[in-house]
C-alpha cells in the first residue's frame, strides 16, 4: 500500500489541500476548531507523515523530536529534558517536552498533538506495562522508551533505553551488607510502574541472597488522586516515610529509595526526627541528579548514565542504522557521605 499524500487527507477532512498544508505549519488563526479536528482524525486514521526535509528547505522550519516525561517536579527528568536538547541540537533538532503525568489519555492527547507538529520520533521517559499507546506510534514513527523492555514480541517496534534496575537496588544493598548492615528497607511509591518493579524484584533478590532482613515500605499518595504515582511529591512522600521507617517491627539500620528524590525526603524526615545520617541510619539514593550531592550529608546513590542514554535515544531516532533494539546502561555506585557501618 502506497503511503497517503495531503490529497489523501484532504479528501478524508473535506478540506482543500492548503488547509492541511496550514494545519502542519501551524497557521490556524482562520480556522474553525471544527475543522481543525477533523483534519487531526484525518492524520490519524491515514496515518499520513509529512516530508520534513522537503518541508524544512521550503519553510525553514527546524525538525523536532518530542520528550513525554512524567513529571518535571522531579529533578531527573529535567536532567533528562537537558540531556535530550543537547543530544538533538548535534542534528540541528530541537525538543517540545510534555509532562503527562502517566495518565494514559494525556499520553494520547499530547502524541496526537506531536504528531501534527510532524515530529521525527517520540522519546517517553513515562511508559507504563500498557504500551499500547507506543507501540500503535510506533507504526508511524520512532519511538523509544525509557524503562521498557522489549520482552516479548509485542515491544518489537519500541527501541528501549534503560540502566539496569535490577542491578541498581542489588548493588545497593551489597553495599550496605558490606559495611555490615542485617536489616534493610525499600522505599517507593505503590510500584506500578515498571522501573520500580525492577528495582524492588532486585532488592528483593539480593536480600535474599544475603540472608538478612529486608522489606518494602510502600507510601501511598493518597492526598493527589491526580497523580497516584506520587511523581509530583516524591520528596514529601520519602519524608513522610522515615517515621514508618523507623517504627517497622525490625528495626532497620538502612533503607534504599527507589530514587534520589525520595532518598532525600527520607534524609530530612530523619533529621526532624532527631536520628543522624549515617551515624544511626545509612541512606542511598539511586539517579545521582545535582541535589544529591548538596544533601547534607552528600547522598550516596547510583548513578544513571545520562547524557549516554539521551545520546542512545536521539540517535535511534535521528540517525538510525537498523531495528529497534535495547540498549541496557550499567548503574555506577557513588559512595558519599550517607552510608557507613551501623552505629559508626
Amino acid at each position: 500500500m502506497s503511503e497517503p499524500k495531503i490529497q489523501d487527507v484532504a479528501r478524508l477532512a473535506g478540506v482543500s489541500p492548503s488547509s492541511i498544508s496550514n494545519f502542519l505549519n501551524n497557521r490556524m488563526e482562520q480556522m474553525r476548531p471544527a475543522t481543525q479536528l477533523k483534519i487531526q482524525q484525518a492524520i490519524q486514521e491515514l496515518g499520513y507523515r509529512p516530508n520534513n526535509a522537503a518541508r524544512q528547505l521550503k519553510t525553514g522550519v527546524a525538525s523536532m523530536v518530542g520528550l513525554l516525561v512524567p513529571s518535571l517536579a522531579n529533578q531527573y527528568f529535567g536532567a533528562l529534558a537537558c540531556a535530550v536538547e543537547i543530544a538533538a541540537a548535534k542534528y540541528h533538532c530541537h525538543v517540545m517536552t510534555f509532562s503527562t503525568f502517566r495518565d494514559p489519555a494525556r499520553e494520547r492527547e499530547v502524541m496526537a498533538d506531536l504528531m501534527a507538529y510532524n515530529v521525527q520520533g517520540i522519546i517517553t521517559g513515562s511508559a507504563l506495562n500498557d504500551t499500547e499507546n507506543l507501540e500503535a506510534l510506533a507504526v508511524r514513527c520512532p519511538v523509544v522508551a525509557f524503562d521498557v523492555t522489549r520482552s516479548n514480541e509485542e515491544h518489537a517496534r519500541i527501541s528501549t533505553i534503560s540502566i539496569d534496575n535490577a542491578t541498581a537496588t542489588s548493588m545497593a544493598v551489597e553495599h550496605l551488607v558490606h559495611l555490615g548492615h542485617r536489616s534493610i528497607v525499600l522505599v517507593t511509591p505503590p510500584p506500578l510502574t515498571l522501573n520500580r518493579q525492577a528495582r524492588a524484584n532486585g532488592f528483593s533478590k539480593a536480600i535474599a541472597n544475603a540472608g538478612i532482613t529486608g522489606d518494602l515500605v510502600i507510601i501511598d499518595p493518597t492526598d493527589a488522586p491526580i497523580d497516584p504515582h506520587g511523581d509530583t511529591q516524591l520528596f514529601a512522600l520519602g519524608r513522610s516515610a522515615a517515621a514508618k521507617i523507623m517504627a517497622a517491627p525490625f528495626r532497620p539500620t538502612a533503607a534504599i529509595a527507589i530514587n534520589d528524590m525520595m532518598a532525600i525526603g527520607v534524609g530530612v524526615g530523619m533529621k526532624h526526627l532527631g536520628v543522624q545520617i549515617p551515624k544511626d541510619f545509612s541512606l542511598i539514593g539511586i539517579d545521582d541528579i545535582f541535589f544529591a550531592a548538596a544533601h547534607d550529608p552528600p547522598l550516596t546513590t547510583l548513578r544513571q548514565p545520562i547524557q549516554a542514554m539521551a545520546n542512545a535515544a536521539v540517535t535511534r531516532i535521528l540517525a538510525p542504522t537498523g531495528i529497534p533494539g535495547d540498549e541496557v546502561f550499567a548503574p555506577e555506585l557513588i559512595v558519599r557521605g550517607t552510608t557507613a557501618a551501623p552505629g559508626k
